[in-house]
């Protein structure tokens, strides 16, 4: 057994769906692989130079809904593997990422080289950046 616990960022990006494929692989080679799924919803505020904003309620559902949405196509993709999870996090997508990482035991992070964040053409690859700086184990990053 090469990686006992392996974790999943997955926020339905072509990147993150490409880092599934392969720690489903990788999972369906050895069974006793445990596979973590993790969607993060980040509804903290934004702020802008000394201005801080807190997301309207509506936007906060909507977020909600999407998540879940996402959840249902994970267990989809997932299907019957065993010993899997999908866990939803909240926070900072990167310290969410590596909190968990770190107190689950992962030994593998498989991610997407670039997600669907709001600024995305300023932050291109920022959460997968920060979560290869600062993970105590190893990080597979997929184009």
């Amino acid at each position: 057994m090469i990686f006992n616990h392996i974790l999943v960022p997955y926020d339905g990006s072509e990147p993150a769906g490409r880092a599934l494929d392969k720690a489903i692989q990788l999972a369906r080679k050895d069974a006793g692989t445990r596979l973590t799924v993790a969607h993060v919803i980040n509804l903290q505020p934004v702020a802008i130079g000394d201005m801080t904003f807190t997301q309207p309620e509506s936007y906060q559902e909507e977020v909600k809904k999407h998540g879940e949405k996402i959840i249902d196509s994970v267990k989809q993709k997932i299907g019957d593997l065993s010993d899997t999870d999908v866990v939803i996090l909240a926070g900072s997508p990167a310290s969410a990422i590596l909190d968990y990482a770190d107190g689950s035991d992962c030994d593998l992070i498989i991610i997407g080289s670039r997600g669907l964040g709001a600024f995305r053409e300023l932050m291109v690859g920022s959460v997968s950046h920060n979560v290869i700086l600062h993970s105590g184990i190893p990080v597979m990053v997929m184009k």
